[in-house]
């Protein structure tokens, strides 16, 4: 029989090595393309889609697919059309669900937003469940897939 304890260190491990491969080769793009600060324009926009997902009463993980999805696709084509280097335009997009994220929790009643917002924003990994574990696995195979084919 497994132990309670030992299953909750043997997902978080796996959970840990799976995020560990899906950044650490998505990190090379970054680097390579001058997009350091990527990453919290993208955590900011996650944080912005949860917080309009506790909002409206949807899944807060949904919410935070579909903003960095969004922000992804509105990124290339708003720094080649205002003809500004990329990192001024993350800078901006930054800026922009950082503040969205504030008017979200804010929109919330009551005191519900604290600890949910707050878990959001800090996490552990021990709070991955199998539901997430499977989902960095395949995106960790997919993001490797990729990487293999096509680099």
């Amino acid at each position: 029989m497994v132990e309670l304890p030992f299953l909750l260190l043997s997902i978080a491990l796996v959970g840990s090595i799976f995020a560990g491969l899906s950044c650490s080769t998505i990190g090379i793009f970054v680097v390579r393309m001058n997009l350091v600060s990527i990453g919290y324009c993208m955590s900011h926009a996650a944080f912005a889609g949860a917080a309009l997902g506790l909002l409206i009463n949807i899944d807060p993980l949904f919410g935070a697919i579909v903003f960095s999805l969004v922000t992804a696709l509105v990124l290339g084509p708003l720094s080649e059309k205002a003809k500004l280097e990329s990192n001024v335009i993350i800078g901006f997009l930054f800026s922009i669900m950082i503040a969205l994220a504030f008017i979200f929790l804010n929109m919330i009643p009551g005191t519900a937003a604290t600890g949910a917002a707050l878990n959001i924003l800090w996490g552990s990994v021990f709070m991955v469940n199998l539901n997430d574990l499977l989902l960095l696995g395949i995106l960790s195979f997919v993001i490797l897939l990729f990487f293999t084919l096509f680099y």
